[in-house]
């Protein structure tokens, strides 16, 4: 029995394939084949959704000021959700623009990306918020597109005195004495 793959196109066509054509076809083109999905069209407009997850829920910080803060490192309760106006059961669905908590359950292709971008970056460098300027903005403000190093290449130098630069030969009259 032979295996299959599906493999993806950025245009949305997808083919099943036997597992080894599928690898040929990802390796001879991998810009246009891919294993993996691509995202949904729109998908940074669209609100993040998530499952509380925490038995007993999560609730929100005893200080409401961490609410406009960005998020921290770390926290001594885990069943506190810094940005949490009001508690919430465990299995209720949450939709936020806000930063989630690490134990919450992504229920659409946002949430996905907001959730695995705030469990692997630096919680220290990242924004108030991932939503910015009505759109999903994953960044932590080391990432990006960053500055291209250029070639400097200096000028050349001529070490030697001007007069030899120049070409300048002096005469020289050797006079018998």
């Amino acid at each position: 029995m032979t295996s299959t793959a599906t493999i993806y196109s950025p245009t949305g066509e997808c083919r099943t394939l036997e597992a080894n054509a599928a690898a040929s076809e990802v390796r001879k083109d991998p810009r246009e084949w891919s294993f993996t999905k691509p995202a949904p069209v729109g998908w940074d407009r669209e609100t993040p959704r998530y499952r509380v997850t925490i038995q007993g829920g999560v609730y929100p910080s005893p200080n409401s000021r961490f609410r406009f803060e960005p998020p921290f490192a770390s926290c001594s309760d885990n069943s506190v959700w810094q940005y949490a106006a009001r508690p919430h059961n465990q299995g209720e669905i949450i939709e936020t623009r806000e930063w989630p908590h690490a134990s919450f359950c992504a229920l659409n292709y946002a949430a996905e990306k907001v959730l695995d971008y705030f469990r692997n970056h630096s919680k220290s460098r990242l924004p108030r918020s991932p939503w910015q300027d009505g759109r999903v903005r994953l960044s932590d403000g080391l990432s990006g597109s960053g500055i291209q190093p250029i070639e400097v290449r200096p000028e050349k130098f001529d070490a030697r005195p001007s007069a030899v630069a120049t070409g300048f030969q002096p005469s020289r009259k050797i006079s018998a004495a």
